[in-house]
């Protein structure tokens, strides 16, 4: 066997290896990552810094939610996860208007100190853009972003800054935003809603109707608003028009988070009160690691009010809102602030962690909703308190949230 041919045959091996190396990555969009793609070598002498990010769903109330002794509790055995992070994001799935009534479904009205318990328990920023934004009519918007003001106000006096936005105190005024320094890290955050349960009052919400021509022209404001501010992490929350209770994410919407993907690095997608998918993707030009999470479900509710802890299978529309997920994503970048013309880093972010913790409300023995860990140290609590049905049924809402939803890696 000569040199040459030798030569020729080692070739042939490395260019086979790569090239199925590339097409499994291709191929990895139809599977549940394990692993995220390794950062680019950096510098000795470049340092690095790292951010890390809680995302949670849907924060609500409904009447047993107010019944309980005290809102703190709802967060106790969840309040490590969201303290451990650098921020924390919920969104609030109501007015929160100090004027009125606390009130339930259809129109909800959540009082400050719900939104407090919440902050207390770790949370940073909240969207104000959603579905029952407008429940308390034009007066709860004014009275919601007063009283945000106030908890803004009360929990920088405290040494804990905090941030609202997704309401406008006029129509004439354009988005609401905000502008997140933490750690070195400069966080556009920028809330918005494509659904309303009562259009005609939809002039002081950052609302965007669901038409191409719409989005479009929000793509081209969001591009607009990077370059203004330049930034190391666009975040936006979309609280999005889909059917509700269900896994299924349709083409349309996959191609409309790609695209706003081109201006902003997370997209965070809420509305259907269910856990679905998470994509990090992988731009192979740029070396840039962004993120579409396509529901969360809910962080707190009490839709699921008779979990079926007698069924082999509960995964029923109101079980899999008893659910939520909180995304604890870690980002990478280099300290020094390089952005480009269009307000983006010059070099690449990094996404070095993405760990799925999944949630669920419990009802405990006192018949308060609370949320507790879908772990195994749970499973053995529940054991050892002998409500083996409930039991049961949390090892079942264990294997359906790992097995329904999963982590997604694309390239493009």
């Amino acid at each position: 066997m000569n040199r040459k041919f030798i030569l020729h045959t080692l070739s042939f091996i490395l260019f086979t290896a790569i090239f199925f190396s590339c097409t499994s990555n291709k191929l990895s969009e139809e599977s549940q990552a394990e692993t995220l793609p390794a950062p680019p070598q950096i510098k000795s002498e470049e340092k690095t810094s790292s951010l890390t990010i809680t995302f949670a769903g849907d924060i609500m109330a409904h009447t047993p939610n107010h019944e309980i002794s005290s809102y703190d509790k709802i967060w106790k055995d969840v309040k490590q996860y969201i303290e451990s992070s650098d921020l924390a994001f919920g969104n609030i799935e109501s007015p929160v208007d100090a004027s009125k009534e606390v009130s339930s479904y259809p129109n909800f009205n959540l009082p400050p100190s719900y939104v407090q318990a919440a902050i207390d328990a770790g949370f940073d920023a909240f969207s104000l853009a959603n579905n029952h934004s407008n429940d308390q009519g034009a007066s709860g918007i004014a009275e919601t972003i007063i009283t945000c003001e106030k908890l803004e106000k009360e929990n920088k006096a405290k040494g804990k800054n905090v941030y609202f936005s997704g309401l406008r105190k006029s129509k004439e005024d354009s988005y609401t935003y905000n502008l997140i320094e933490k750690n070195g890290w400069t966080i556009l955050f920028l809330p918005v809603t494509e659904i309303l349960n009562y259009p005609y009052k939809n002039q002081c919400i950052n609302f965007v109707y669901h038409t191409e021509k719409e989005r479009k022209e929000f793509i081209e404001y969001c591009r607009k608003l990077r370059k203004e501010h330049p930034c190391d992490l666009f975040i936006i929350s979309m609280h999005a028009n889909e059917p509700e209770y269900t896994r299924n994410i349709t083409k349309h919407q996959r191609e409309y988070y790609h695209a706003l993907l081109e201006v902003c690095d997370v997209v965070w997608a809420n509305h259907a009160h269910i856990i679905k998918d998470r994509e990090i993707v992988n731009d192979e030009k740029t070396g840039r690691q962004k993120l579409i999470m396509y529901a969360n479900g809910n962080t707190i509710s009490a839709q699921r009010t008779r979990p079926e802890l007698d069924s082999k299978n509960p995964i029923g529309e109101r079980d899999n809102t008893g659910d939520g997920l909180l995304y604890q994503v870690t980002f990478s970048k280099n300290e020094k602030k390089c952005y480009n013309e269009n307000g983006e880093r010059e070099d690449a972010v990094k996404i070095t962690s993405a760990k799925p913790i999944f949630i669920t409300t419990y009802i405990n023995t006192a018949w308060e909703f609370v949320i507790k860990p879908l772990n195994q140290e749970f499973v053995d609590y529940l054991q050892e308190a002998g409500r083996s049905d409930w039991k049961q049924y949390i090892e079942r809402r264990i294997k359906i949230n790992n097995e329904y939803t999963k982590d997604i890696t694309t390239w493009q």
